[in-house]
C-alpha cells in the first residue's frame, strides 16, 4: 500500500485501469467510501465492460510501486432520455442517440490530496464527454457533508442542480446527496435566463412602442396649444371650462373635458390595451425571476462555527523564514504588508481596518464582549529573520514532517513565537497549489506555523489568480498586480488567508466550516473574493493605481498598495471586503 509520507518529487501520469490494477482498486475503494462495492463492479471496471476509467500513479515511486494506483476515476455512458437529469438538458427528444457521462466514484490516496490529481481526472472525463458529439453533460452524485468535494466541483464550473434527501443509505441512516452537472458540446438547462429576459424584454419594447405611436396619433389630432410669451407654459385655445389663476404674469388655464368624442374612447381602449401588453410582461418578469436558477440551486450554506478552542490574541511575535532564493521584492513587500497591520496607512481603507475584522474574532467567543468594545489589538511584529539559501531541508516540503522540523528548528521550541516559512519559486510545498496557496498547522503537539508557497513557476494558474489567468474554470479578468510583481502581490493575499486562519483557529480547534478533517477558515472560506460583486473569474470592485495600473483594495505602510481577500466577518455572518 502507498505510503503515508511523500519523501520525493512526484511525477503523476495518468492511464487506463487495467486487469492487473484490479487488488489495489478494491483496496481504495474501501479505504475512501463509507459504502461497499460488488466484486461485480471492480471486474467491469478493469476489463472496461460498460465502464470507462482513468487510473493516476507516481512514476517517482520506489520499491517497485511507480505503476501503483494512487488515484482513480470510473464513469459510465448513459442515454440522455433515460438519464435522472433530462429534465434539465435542453436537447432534441427527436435525437435518441444524446447521452451523458455519469461519474461513478472518484478518489485520490490520503498522501497524495491536495495536489491536483482528482481537478486532472475530472478533466480527463470531461474531456472524454466533449469527444462524444452526441454527449451533452457530465453529471455525478456527492455526499453533502463532503465539503471539499463540493468546493471542488464549483470551482471547476460544474452547477450543482438538485439536492436529493436521504440519497445515501450508510449504516443505517439516510443522508442526502447534492447533483452536479458540467455542460458540454452546447448542451444546457432548459430555461435559459438570457433567452427568458430577451423575450420579455422584446415584448415590453413592442408593448411600449405601440403606447408611443398612438399617443403621438393622438396628439396630432388634438387641438395646437400656443405658448404663453412670460413662462412659456401651454394653453389651450379650445373652448373648455376655464379656471384662472395667478402664474407670473399670465394666465395657467386648468381645462376638463366632459364629453369624450367616441374616437377619444375609441383610442383609449386601444392605448389600455397597450398597456396592458407592457403589465403583462412585467408580470411575466417577477412571475419567472425565480426560475432564473432553474437548473442552479445553492450550495450548502456556510457554517463558521465556533469548535471550542483557543484564538489568538495580544501579541504576535513572527519569525519570517525566506526559505531558498526568495529576492528582494518579494521580502520587501511581505514584510511592508507585515507592518502595515498595526499601522495606520492616514487612508481609506487600509490594511489595519482589514486587520481589525481578524481581531474580532476575540469577541466571537462565547460570552466575551457583553460590554459591546471593540476588540482588543493584536500587535503584530517581525522579531526575527532567518534566511536559507542552501535549501537544507531540500526543495520537497511535506506536511507530515519536514516543515513541522522547520518551524521547530526556526523558533528553538519557543512557544511564543509564530513562524512563517515563504518558500522560493523553485520549492514545492505538499497540498497547496490546488485548493490553498497557503497553510497552517501545529507542531510541537499545539504551536501553530503558516507555510506560504511560491506560484511563479510552480502553479501561477491556481495561485497567481487575479495576476495570473485561471487554470480551470472561467477565465475572467487578471489584473495588473499593485505592486508590479506577480508572485509576490499573490503571496500576500495567500499570507493574509493563512493569517486570518491562524488568529481564528491556531490549533485547528477554534473558528472553522467543515470538520476537523478538513477544517475551512474564515480566510479560506472567501477564496477568490476581493471586492464586492466578485463572482468566479472576477474579482470584484477594485481600485486601480493610476501611476502604475496595479489593483489594489487596501493602503498600507508608507503608502504601499495591496489587494487583500474577502474574510468572513463573525458579526454580518457574511464573507467582508474592503470595497
Amino acid at each position: 500500500m502507498v505510503n503515508p509520507k511523500i519523501s520525493h518529487r512526484p511525477t503523476i501520469c495518468y492511464r487506463p485501469i487495467q486487469p492487473s490494477d484490479l487488488e489495489i482498486l478494491e483496496q481504495l475503494h474501501s479505504d475512501v467510501f463509507p459504502i461497499r462495492y460488488e466484486s461485480e463492479f471492480f471486474q467491469n471496471v478493469v476489463n472496461g465492460r460498460d465502464i470507462v476509467s482513468w487510473a493516476a500513479v507516481d512514476r517517482s515511486r520506489p520499491n517497485g510501486q511507480s505503476d501503483e494506483l494512487i488515484g482513480f476515476v470510473t464513469a459510465r455512458i448513459v442515454l440522455a432520455k433515460d438519464s435522472e437529469i433530462a429534465d434539465l438538458l435542453r436537447y432534441d427528444s427527436s435525437k435518441v442517440d444524446q447521452t451523458l457521462v455519469y461519474i461513478l466514484t472518484l478518489g485520490v490516496v490520503d498522501a497524495y490530496r491536495n495536489l491536483g490529481i482528482a481537478t486532472a481526472l475530472i478533466r480527463e472525463v470531461i474531456k472524454y464527454a466533449s469527444s462524444i458529439p452526441a454527449c451533452r453533460a457530465v453529471y455525478l452524485h456527492v455526499i453533502s457533508y463532503n465539503n471539499p468535494a463540493i468546493h471542488l466541483y464549483k470551482k471547476m464550473s460544474f452547477n450543482c442542480v438538485r439536492r436529493l434527501h436521504g440519497f445515501y443509505l450508510i449504516n443505517g441512516q439516510h443522508y442526502d446527496s447534492y447533483l452536479f452537472v458540467y455542460y458540454v458540446n452546447g448542451g444546457r438547462s432548459p430555461c435559459s435566463p438570457l433567452e427568458l429576459v430577451t423575450v420579455i424584454i422584446s415584448c415590453m419594447k413592442s408593448g411600449l412602442k405601440s403606447v408611443v405611436a398612438k399617443l403621438s396619433k393622438n396628439e396630432e389630432k388634438m387641438v395646437k396649444w400656443p405658448k404663453c410669451k412670460e413662462t412659456r407654459s401651454l394653453m389651450s385655445t379650445q373652448s373648455k371650462r376655464i379656471i384662472k389663476t395667478e402664474c407670473s404674469g399670465c394666465d395657467l388655464l386648468l381645462t376638463s373635458n366632459f364629453n369624450k368624442s367616441a374616437w377619444q374612447q375609441k383610442q383609449m381602449k386601444a392605448m389600455a390595451s397597450s398597456i396592458q401588453q407592457v403589465s403583462f410582461a412585467l408580470f411575466l418578469l417577477l412571475l419567472f425571476t425565480p426560475s432564473f436558477t432553474y437548473g442552479q440551486i445553492a450550495p450548502p450554506p456556510i457554517m463558521m462555527a465556533y469548535h471550542d478552542g483557543p484564538v489568538l490574541n495580544g501579541n504576535l511575535n513572527i519569525v519570517m523564514v525566506w526559505y531558498g532564493r526568495c529576492g528582494r521584492i518579494l521580502k520587501n513587500t511581505m514584510r511592508n504588508f507585515v507592518k502595515s497591520l498595526n499601522v495606520g496607512a492616514g487612508l481609506e481603507p487600509s490594511v489595519s481596518a482589514w486587520w481589525h475584522v481578524v481581531e474580532s474574532y476575540q469577541n466571537a467567543l462565547p460570552g466575551a464582549n457583553l460590554a459591546g468594545l471593540p476588540a482588543p489589538p493584536i500587535t503584530v511584529t517581525v522579531v526575527k529573520q532567518i534566511t536559507d539559501t542552501t535549501y537544507r531541508y531540500g526543495k520537497i516540503l511535506t506536511s507530515v514532517d519536514v516543515i513541522p522540523q522547520m518551524a521547530h528548528d526556526a523558533t528553538n521550541g519557543d512557544p511564543h513565537l509564530l513562524p512563517i516559512i515563504v518558500t522560493a519559486r523553485d520549492v514545492t510545498v505538499q497540498g497547496l497549489c490546488i485548493g490553498k496557496c497557503a497553510d497552517h498547522g501545529v507542531f510541537d503537539l499545539n504551536k501553530p506555523y503558516i507555510i506560504v508557497g511560491n506560484p511563479e513557476t510552480e502553479c501561477p494558474g491556481a495561485c497567481g489568480w487575479p495576476f495570473h489567468e485561471l487554470d480551470v474554470g472561467p477565465k475572467g479578468v487578471v489584473l495588473m498586480p499593485p505592486n508590479l510583481n506577480m508572485a509576490a502581490d499573490a503571496m500576500v493575499a495567500s499570507l493574509a488567508t493563512a493569517l486570518a486562519d491562524t488568529v481564528a483557529s491556531p490549533q485547528n480547534s477554534g473558528f472553522y466550516e467543515g470538520n476537523v478533517v478538513n477544517p475551512v477558515g474564515p480566510g479560506s472560506v472567501c477564496r477568490d473574493h476581493f471586492g464586492s460583486g466578485a463572482f468566479p473569474g472576477n474579482p470584484g470592485k477594485v481600485l486601480i493605481d493610476p501611476a502604475s495600473g496595479g489593483a489594489f483594495n487596501a493602503y498600507g505602510n508608507k503608502g504601499r498598495k495591496f489587494l487583500l481577500p474577502a474574510i468572513w466577518d463573525p458579526k454580518s455572518n457574511a464573507c467582508w471586503t474592503l470595497m
